[in-house]
């Protein structure tokens, strides 16, 4: 394969990772500063200035803020040992608007650099990016950023990674220096200062002695340390229990083994913005995060033979492989692929093991941020992009032919908001719907669809900025003229209990006769979040030719929501009986009886709408803490804990999304303008009797 010189070619030196963290905790200055001290940027990209090379999209430099997670391969050595690392990075975005990045980026990831602001610590966002780690299994590192700014406390960061995140973080560093008198970090597995030269913007990395002033505290935590991950090594542990001196190889041995067994999270400070800290960060990445052959191997299912397997993570294996995201590109589409197995090269063919066809790998890019450098095949253990699949999304696995094999995608929500848009002429719709379909393809937490009643086209997403955001690129860079309605909340309905439906399609059409009669059944189904619709029909009783339309008729009505119109969401449809007539079966009949057949059961049940709620996290001064409050409590909110840091208080708990659209000029207004929320989907609820009868008048 094509690569920089230098990078060793063993897949024990690739770290595949991606940096995490809330929104305004620093991933993106941190990863500029990976760029900058690895060689690939020639000068420091700053988010404020909107030069930040992974920020590349207009309006992510125009906003300050990551809302596309962008990949970038770097070299590194640690210079402790000369080893040559390649790391395959993704910076991800912090914003809950656009968790799905984080999503699909976690689920191919090695390992991750969890970022936490010095001054704010945990935070809301912080804490989902880590459950989505902890659900994919993917060890971290932390890097407690800004702790030159005024109010940073590195060891409050400690302990509400414990008690936020059920987290064991142990310090592998401490800082030298507080606030605006920063200076380095004091490194515990050496026992000695790391500074960072001002004059060469951080480049020129120092160690010196331990200053007299900090050694009682290092030797605290140093011990802390030994403490925490001795266990991990029979010859550390016998060192440790002896009292003998401990070897640094010896406590980077089981840190790692800690690490990889999930047990720890190794935690290193600095601040990113002024050039602090980054280069321990990227050697404790090469130390302490997993290569690929680290994970040994990935479970799929066989479809052949419908069984799980084990597949090993090596290039002599199979071709396996699987989309985690695509992208819209006027120079051809990119398909973004981790390869688990095997070799994939240019010019290949591959089965898309969900859609059953096979696809051609025209091209292969290693992917920096928007710019591409093309390879003549990939291996195990790389993450690429490649241009050419014709019907791959987001979470379909590319396979060898001859070897069909499954792996699971990554998992979604569901939408919570919704506009409606509307082309300004038929031109425009065409261009619009184009659109449209490009985004869902791109962006899997983005949905459309036509009302069937009244061809009004509505868009739903994740949040009023994911449909700010979208609404700007339908009018910038696709080019389409639209008006577009005000957001609101995308409510679903459910069933209360099972009901049966039945239809008879009898009736002349064209001087022939047709005829169907279909039979459903609805049930609740709590783990449904999309609706199953299952066909217990036998050739027997209705030919094979009818099935499809008949399944399509009732899984459109399903779709179609009913008289209220919303999405249905944990039901399960089963077609349980079908009649059928010679000669006068016919498509038609069997897709319009098996849509009423499902809505005759419906119109048994009275379905109970449901509502977002959203897990809420504000931040004001402790001043407005009581009108903040009582105004939470008349918006249905329910307020489950409260912490004060310093003069802040911060709450925390669960809230309809309908009671705080728009709430942020309204805490500017209680708080004069110092205080923030953030929200993010919790689940979907029952709304009150009240507003129930209000849907239904």
């Amino acid at each position: 394969m094509t690569r920089k010189s230098g990078k060793t070619s063993s897949s024990s030196h690739i770290r595949n990772i991606g940096i995490i963290a809330h929104i305004d905790a620093g991933k993106t200055t941190t990863t500029e500063r990976i760029l900058f001290y690895s060689g690939i940027e020639h000068r420091l990209g700053e988010v404020d200035e909107g030069t930040a090379k992974m920020d590349w999209m207009p309006e992510e430099q125009e906003r300050g803020i990551t809302i596309t997670s962008a990949a970038t391969t770097v070299d590194w050595t640690v210079s402790r040992s000369s080893a040559k690392y390649h790391i395959n990075n993704i910076d991800t975005p912090g914003h809950v608007d656009f968790t799905a990045e984080v999503e699909r980026s976690l689920r191919v990831l090695d390992g991750a650099i969890g970022v936490f602001c010095g001054v704010g610590g945990v935070e809301a966002q912080s804490e989902t990016v880590w459950r989505q780690a902890d659900r994919y299994r993917v060890p971290r590192i932390a890097f407690v950023n800004k702790l030159d700014r005024v109010g940073a406390d590195f060891y409050r960061v400690l302990d509400s990674m414990r008690s936020r995140l059920g987290a064991n973080p142990v310090a592998l560093q401490i800082p030298w220096g507080a606030e605006k008198g920063f200076r380095g970090a004091i490194d515990l597995i050496e026992m000695r200062a790391v500074t960072f030269d001002e004059n060469t913007f951080g480049a020129t990395v120092s160690t010196e002695e331990m200053p007299e002033a900090v050694e009682d505290r290092a030797r605290e935590w140093r011990e802390k340390l030994l403490e925490g991950v001795a266990e991990f090594d029979d010859g550390l542990l016998s060192s440790y229990l002896e009292g003998g001196q401990v070897a640094a190889d010896d406590v980077r041995r089981a840190i790692r083994k800690g690490t990889l067994a999930l047990a720890i999270s190794p935690v290193l400070c600095g601040s990113a913005l002024r050039n602090k800290g980054v280069q321990p960060l990227l050697d404790a990445v090469c130390d302490f995060l997993p290569a690929p052959e680290d994970i040994r191997f990935v479970t799929g299912h066989q479809t052949k033979t419908g069984k799980d397997v084990e597949v090993p993570l090596t290039d002599s294996g199979h071709t396996l492989a699987l989309v985690f995201k695509s992208a819209s590109d006027p120079h051809g589409d990119l398909s973004y692929v981790r390869i688990y197995s095997g070799t994939l090269a240019a010019g290949a063919q591959v089965l898309n093991v969900e859609k059953d066809v096979r696809e051609r790998v025209q091209k292969i890019f290693l992917m920096h941020a928007n710019e591409r450098r093309q390879l003549k095949e990939a291996r195990a253990g790389d993450i690429v992009a490649v241009v050419g699949l014709k019907k791959s999304t987001t979470g379909d696995s590319l396979a060898d032919p001859r070897h069909p094999i499954r792996l699971e995608p990554p998992r979604f929500p569901n939408t919570v908001i919704s506009m409606a848009i509307e082309p300004r002429s038929i031109a425009d719709r065409d261009r619009l719907i184009d659109a449209l379909e490009k985004m869902a393809r791109d962006d899997p937490t983005f949905r459309w669809k036509s009302d069937r009643e009244t061809g009004q086209l509505v868009v739903s997403g994740m949040g009023e900025l994911h449909l700010e955001v979208i609404k700007n690129l339908l009018l910038r860079e696709f080019k389409v003229d639209a008006r577009v309605g005000k957001p609101r909340v995308a409510y679903r309905q459910t069933i209360r209990s099972a009901q049966e439906g039945e239809s008879i399609f009898e009736r002349q059409i064209g001087g022939k006769q047709h005829f169907a009669r279909v039979r459903v059944r609805i049930e609740p189904d709590p783990d449904a979040e999309v609706p199953v619709v299952k066909n217990e029909v036998t050739k027997v009783d209705v030919p094979l030719e009818f099935h499809p339309p008949l399944i399509e008729g009732v899984t459109g009505a399903v779709e179609s929501g009913g008289d209220l119109g919303f999405p249905i969401i944990k039901i399960r449809v089963t077609i349980v009986e079908a009649e059928f007539r010679q000669n006068e079966g016919s498509p038609i009949a069997f897709t319009t009886a098996g849509a009423e057949a499902f809505a005759r059961a419906l119109e048994k049940e009275e379905p109970r709408i449901l509502e977002p709620v959203m897990r809420f996290e504000v931040q004001v001064p402790d001043e407005y803490y009581g009108g903040v409050v009582n105004d939470f409590n008349q918006r249905r909110a329910i307020v489950q804990e409260t912490d004060l840091q310093g003069d802040l208080r911060i709450l925390r708990g669960t809230v309809p999304l309908a009671e705080v659209f728009g709430y942020t000029t309204i805490l500017r207004s209680l708080t004069q303008g110092r205080g923030t929320i953030s929200l993010e989907p919790e689940s979907y609820a029952p709304v009150p009797v009240e507003v129930e009868e209000r849907f239904r008048l």
